[in-house]
Parts: C-alpha cells; sequence; structure tokens
C-alpha cells in the first residue's frame, strides 16, 4: 500500500510540474522513513552512489557538449555535409539528417540538437523552398538522434540506474541510431519533389576542401571519445575529460570563441547542468533503494515468469506502457520511474541491459515528440514562431518511422547487443 501510493504521488506531482528532484528525494526520503530506514542509512546511500565513477563523467561530458553547441560546430558539419550530398534530391535536407547525426555524436542531448540545428537548418529549408511542416518536422525528429547516439546524457542514467555498463549501452545505440538516420534519409530522398527538395548546386573543388578542413576539428571529438574508449586506452571517466579538454581546445583555437566572458559563461551553464543530473541521481538512487527493498522488482519477476510471457511479449506491453506515459511525462522523469522498477526484470526473463536500455532511449525519443509533453514539438515551434500544430503535423511521418524502429529492435536484440558482444565482449 505504501509503495502504490508513493508511485501515485511520484506520477501526480511530476504531471503537476513539481521539480524531479525535489519530487524524487521528498516521496523516496519519506518512503525509506516510514519504512523503517534511519536518516544516516539513507545519507551513507547517497555517499555510495555519489562515489560512483561513472558519475564523475557526468559533468566533462556536459561540458563537451555545451561547448559544441555554443561554438559554432553545427554549422561547420552541415556546410560539410552539403558539399558531400547537398547535389541529391532533397539534399539540403539529407545534409540535414548527416549533419545531426554526427552533431548527436558531439552533445549527448536531443534538446540541445534541436535548438543548435533548427535554428540553423530550418531558415536555410524554408528560404529554399521547403515546406515549413516537412522542414520543421525533419529538424525537431532527426534532433532525438541526441539522445541515442553516443555518448547520451539517458544512456548514462539508465546505466548509473541499473548499474549496467555504461560503454556497453553506448554501443548499443550506435547501430538503431544509424537505423534511424538511414530511415530518415530514405524518406526524404522518396518525397523529395513533393516537399520542394531541390538538389543544391555541386560543391567546387575549393569550396568541398574549405568546408570539410573547417568541420574536421569537430569531428576529433568523437574519436578522442569513443575511439579511446572502446581502444583501451583511457576509462570511461578520462575519456569524458579527455572530450572535454579536446572540445574546449577546438572552441577556442578553430572556431573563435576567445572571449573569456563567452568561455566562462560555457563553463558556468556546464556546472548547472551537472548540478541537476547530479541531484536526479541521488533521488533516483534512493527512489530505487525504496523500490528494490519494497520487494516490487521480484514480484513483477515472479508474476512475468508466471505467466510465461515471452521476452518480446513482456517489450511489448513495456512499449504500450513507455508510450502512454512519454505523452505526459518527460524523458528523464520516465526513466526514474521505470528503470528501478523494470531493470531488476530484465536479467531473469533473459533481456540484455542493451537491449533495454535501447528500446527505453527509443521511447523516450518518441516521448519527445509526442503532444501535451513532447518537448522537441516546443523548441522547434519557439526556434522558428510557427504553432506546435504545424510541426506536429510535419512530424507525423517521422514518428511512423520512429515507431518501425523500436517494433525492429524490440524483435531483433541483435540490432543492440551484437556491437557491444563484438567490441566489448563479456568475460
Amino acid at each position: 500500500m505504501l509503495l502504490l501510493c508513493g508511485l501515485l504521488a511520484v506520477v501526480i506531482l511530476l504531471a503537476l510540474g513539481v521539480p524531479i528532484y525535489l519530487v524524487l528525494t521528498g516521496v523516496a526520503t519519506a518512503a525509506l522513513m516510514l519504512d523503517g530506514k534511519s536518516v544516516a542509512g539513507i545519507a551513507q546511500h547517497v555517499v555510495d552512489h555519489l562515489n560512483s565513477p561513472a558519475l564523475v563523467s557526468v559533468p566533462f561530458f556536459l561540458l563537451a557538449a555545451v561547448l559544441m553547441r555554443g561554438g559554432g560546430v553545427a554549422k561547420a558539419l552541415f556546410d560539410a555535409a552539403i558539399t558531400w550530398i547537398g547535389w541529391l534530391p532533397g539534399g539540403l535536407a539529407l545534409a540535414g539528417v548527416a549533419a545531426t547525426a554526427l552533431f548527436a555524436a558531439i552533445n549527448g542531448s536531443s534538446v540541445a540538437t534541436a535548438l543548435a540545428m533548427g535554428s540553423l537548418l530550418v531558415p536555410m529549408m524554408i528560404e529554399k523552398g521547403y515546406k515549413p511542416g516537412f522542414a520543421m518536422g525533419l529538424t525537431a525528429a532527426a534532433a532525438t538522434l541526441g539522445i541515442l547516439i553516443p555518448p547520451s546524457l539517458p544512456l548514462i542514467l539508465i546505466g548509473l540506474i541499473a548499474e549496467a555498463s555504461i560503454p556497453r549501452l553506448f554501443l548499443a545505440g550506435v547501430i538503431p541510431g544509424l537505423l534511424q538516420a538511414a530511415l530518415f534519409a530514405g524518406y526524404v530522398l522518396l518525397v523529395a519533389r513533393k516537399v520542394g527538395g531541390a538538389p543544391m548546386p555541386l560543391a567546387t573543388r575549393a569550396e568541398f576542401a574549405r568546408h570539410n578542413l573547417n568541420a574536421l576539428p569537430a569531428l576529433l571529438i568523437p574519436v578522442v571519445i569513443l575511439g579511446g574508449l572502446y581502444g583501451g586506452f583511457v576509462t570511461l571517466t578520462e575519456s569524458a575529460v579527455l572530450g572535454a579538454v579536446v572540445s574546449l581546445l577546438v572552441v577556442v583555437l578553430f572556431f573563435g570563441n576567445r572571449r573569456p566572458r563567452e568561455i566562462g559563461g560555457f563553463f558556468v551553464e556546464a556546472v548547472d547542468r551537472t548540478a541537476v543530473v547530479v541531484v536526479i541521481v541521488i533521488g533516483a538512487s534512493l527512489l530505487s533503494a525504496w523500490i528494490i527493498r519494497s520487494g516490487l522488482p521480484q514480484d513483477l519477476a515472479r508474476w512475468v515468469i508466471d505467466s510465461g510471457l515471452k521476452p518480446w511479449q513482456f517489450l511489448l506491453v513495456l512499449n504500450v506502457i513507455l508510450l502512454l506515459m512519454g505523452m505526459f511525462l518527460e524523458g528523464v522523469a520516465i526513466i526514474l520511474i521505470v528503470v528501478p522498477v523494470v531493470a531488476p526484470v530484465m536479467h531473469q526473463i533473459g533481456i540484455a541491459p542493451e537491449h533495454f536500455a535501447v528500446v527505453m532511449v527509443i521511447n523516450i525519443e518518441l516521448a519527445l515528440l509526442s503532444p501535451p509533453i513532447g518537448l522537441n514539438l516546443f523548441v522547434m515551434s519557439n526556434v522558428t514562431g510557427r504553432p506546435v500544430a504545424e510541426v506536429l503535423r510535419g512530424t507525423l511521418p517521422f514518428f511512423g518511422l520512429m515507431l518501425g524502429l523500436l517494433l525492429l529492435v524490440t524483435f531483433v536484440p541483435q540490432l543492440s547487443t551484437w556491437l557491444p558482444s563484438v567490441l566489448m565482449p563479456r568475460p
């Protein structure tokens, strides 16, 4: 009864707009104390989780993301992508998808990707004759790649809460992320003439060289972060530190952001975002401890096993629940409510953590496009000054493609588990 009341309180308070950190820490602390946990025990639990090496990496990943978003990197990647594929039908839109995927490999945040690419890509597409709804819908949907292609803040949160290997979760998102980008590109090619997608002029050799050399420093960042990590040269925390240092050097040396006040602003924003994440993780750890203490995950696992549900059937049920939650809750809230309950069940019914994490993240991507909460819809509306309803209509074809990807990943777990098993085989 206490558990049911607590979970209902969490959902209701989040739906009312109470800050996540207040909801999680308040409800979980009160519930643990009512359940007999001492204040000293709760404090020790928090300290133990703050000592996590994975959590230490978060501020550096966030700093790299902030530097890249504000440093003119998005335009450099976009200009380079145009020189490669701009000459194709719908070339400007295709370049937008490619640049967004590359930016996602640097940034790790969907909303930040939507802000950066929306202010750059949408006005240019409309100017070149694309229908506004298509331009906004494509950009809002492509921006969701920011949380699927590594490094990804939601994957870090899932790894921290589920105590799963974050480097393996990063790898799990690569193939589904590339598939999503490919699906969007295929759709753009299919409808290019209907939406006004005339090819761009073929780049001259001088333009090709200039734009690609300009983008090259930015591409060093994912190489340093992911190459060092999966090459076995650095740990997760060390790769995050290297990524932040290289991002700072790239922004200062190659993109002209040398004013101390501007650089200082990036650091202040990164510290602010880090504080939010750390407090959320503390609340999530308390909520997870309370849920595990209640025995709910064990009861759920027993029910799934006794009912004879196969892994894919359980994931289908989970998908429906997550899609409904995505209409009313923000993605981080969904992770914090669902992962502590479901993650312990996954192992017992034979679902790999990597598979579960990717299914979760694709559902959160869909939540970013689902009214009435869908953040990317409102970001795109604010960036362009057009109604949210127009943005929503533009996202519908891409929402359908993402639903297809979700089903494909649900039924074919190898799409998310193959790459981690090859590059980071379990001992």
